[in-house]
């Protein structure tokens, strides 16, 4: 049963109160202050619900409700008052109260408030997981259909057989994380190179290549939940699953092009096996399409040689013992003699695709509702090594849908949107995810977009009309939280920031402000260290101290807040300490 937290002044109702509770089949402390109460949830991490008088002495149950939201999200908060204050009533749901009652109450009126509170704590949890792994499924479903229908909408054979269109749809596909790296374009070659091997006549290599590369199409109507799993499967998920080489069917069938009609065939029976057990139909021997038989041998070898969320990589020796072994039952065993007999070539690809380290690479995402250049960005991104394109977005409301499923580290974010604007976007974007750095495209000339853009919580500025280089150095400082490059041209604009008077930043030390004041001069940690003399480790934890106490994110936030605070002073030529 749940354990819950009573706070309350009054020792008659808090004992009452838990009495009801106990008999209910909770588990329950009692806490006669906010003071006591925060002493307890210092000691134990199970609370699942609190039940806050809103009047005690020193801090009051709504403030005590404002820390727990802030630090303890997890917990269910019931509100509990002798006002029957409707005005008292909204400020505690906006706090964040999930139930609130009047004294005198009854016991049944106690329970219900609990009952509905951790309920409704239950359903943000659930609401919130679907939004962080459903968001990508539709988001990446709404991508591939809609280029599946743009395609069949030329009603041209050829075009929907056209490498860039296949490859198009390739990348559509790849843009999840629970394929390995360059899964796609290595298990593509070794069937091509199968393919080769066997005297496969109807296509050639690289048309092969591109059938093949479509192989997992289907797996855009799985959940997330199911693809992502760091475990073995619930029979349900694995019939979800195995539900996607039909659902891939149907997304290529009806082309007449014949990569289009193999990438078909291959999406519906590369999970066939030779001897009549394997999906979704069935099949046995030589009724499995041939060239669903070369890239099922392909998947499986590069499944086994490459990383997954539910296990690690085997060695080339494991694998192909593995794969021997299911010689005649898995696979038809020409193709697997076949295989091994061109071992000497796959393993070049493997060397020449490798995997690359997710950790080490910037996810970029991109809001933008011109197709071109978003395509063009897409080019210019896959091209650096150090990021990687996680996704895309045409609107406001589906950026804000899709970031907190991809959870990129930098949102390159339009100022124009059909739906509304660019920094409208970012802050509501920053409210949910307040670590991503949001890359404004605007332009510099425009003072007012810009100050719009930093007091939205923007890492940094860049116009369409810039270099490529620019572009990817204002995304690698604002991954790092650093001044825009351009920062000088900010500094004018800076001035203007209206004051705030949160009273944040009241306990920033000397040598802090000092740090601050460097930064708001556009210096880098490098040149932090060298003119403060200490090392850049150093200046790196003063950094990440000043974000903590301004709330910040990045260096730009930092600055801004403190303009606004008046901590630092707006001047002609710069800003400095007030």
């Amino acid at each position: 049963m749940s354990r819950v937290l009573v706070v309350d002044d009054e020792s008659i109702v808090r004992c009452s109160v838990a009495r009801i509770l106990v008999q209910a089949g909770y588990e329950c402390d009692e806490a006669s202050s906010s003071a006591d109460a925060t002493a307890l949830l210092a000691t134990c991490d199970a609370y699942e619900a609190a039940l806050c008088d809103i009047r005690m002495p020193g801090e009051s149950g709504l403030d005590l409700a404002r820390r727990l939201v802030a630090d303890h999200p997890d917990i269910a908060i019931v509100m509990m008052t002798g006002q029957d204050d409707p005005r008292i009533a909204s400020t505690a749901f906006e706090i964040g109260a999930f139930g609130y009652v009047t004294k005198p109450f009854t016991s049944n009126e106690i329970l219900i408030a609990l009952s509905g509170a951790l309920r409704r704590r239950e359903l943000e949890h659930l609401r919130t997981a679907r939004n962080r792994s459903g968001g990508r499924e539709i988001t990446r479903s709404r991508a591939l259909t809609g280029l599946v229908n743009e395609i069949e909408c030329q009603g041209d054979a050829e075009a929907m057989d056209s490498v860039e269109m296949i490859e198009r749809l390739s990348r559509a596909v790849s843009l999840r994380d629970e394929e390995t790296g360059r899964h796609i374009e290595r298990m593509s070659r070794y069937a091509a190179c199968l393919a080769v091997r066997v005297g496969f006549s109807g296509l050639t290599p690289e048309e092969f290549r591109l059938a093949a590369a479509l192989h997992d199409v289907g797996k855009i109507g799985v959940a997330d939940t199911i693809l992502l799993k760091p475990s073995w499967l619930e029979p349900d998920e694995l019939a979800a699953m195995r539900r996607h080489p039909t659902i891939g069917y149907r997304l290529l069938a009806g082309s007449t092009g014949p990569v289009m009609k193999a990438a078909a065939q291959i999406a519906l029976s590369h999970h066939e096996w030779w001897d009549g057990t394997g999906y979704p139909r069935g099949l046995c021997g030589e009724a499995i399409p041939e060239e669903a038989r070369i890239a099922a041998v392909a998947d499986v070898f590069d499944a086994l040689t490459s990383e997954r969320v539910y296990k690690p990589p085997l060695c080339l020796g494991e694998a192909t013992e593995i794969m021997m072994s299911l010689r005649g039952r898995q696979f038809e065993p020409r193709l697997i003699d076949a295989f091994f007999e061109c071992l000497d070539e796959i393993r070049a690809i493997r060397l020449q695709y490798p995997d690359e380290d997710p950790e080490e690479r910037v996810r970029v995402f991109i809001v933008d509702d011109h197709e071109i250049f978003v395509e063009s960005l897409g080019r210019l991104l896959a091209s650096h090594s150090n990021v990687r394109l996680v996704g895309s977005a045409r609107t406001s409301a589906e950026a804000v849908e899709a970031v907190q499923a991809y959870a990129p580290d930098v949102i390159l974010m339009d100022f124009d949107l059909p739906d509304g604007n660019g920094v409208e976007t970012t802050e509501t974007i920053k409210a949910i995810m307040p670590d991503v750095k949001v890359v404004m495209l605007t332009s510099w000339s425009d003072h007012e977009t810009l100050l719009r853009a930093v007091t939205a919580g923007c890492s940094g500025f860049v116009s369409k009309g810039e270099s490529g280089e620019t572009l990817m150095a204002a995304i690698v400082a604002a991954h790092q939280g650093e001044i825009p490059e351009k920062f000088i041209e900010l500094r004018g604009v800076l001035g203007r920031l209206g004051r705030t008077n949160r009273g944040i930043g009241s306990d920033l030390g000397p040598r802090e402000i000092e740090v601050l004041e460097l930064m708001a001069a556009g210096a880098t940690n490098k040149v932090l260290a060298s003119e403060l003399c200490i090392s850049v480790n150093t200046v790196r934890n003063h950094v990440q101290n000043i974000f903590y106490k301004l709330d910040a994110h990045s260096k730009l936030e930092a600055v801004a807040t403190a303009i606004q605070e008046g901590i630092l002073a707006r001047t002609a030529t710069g800003l400095h300490r007030r």
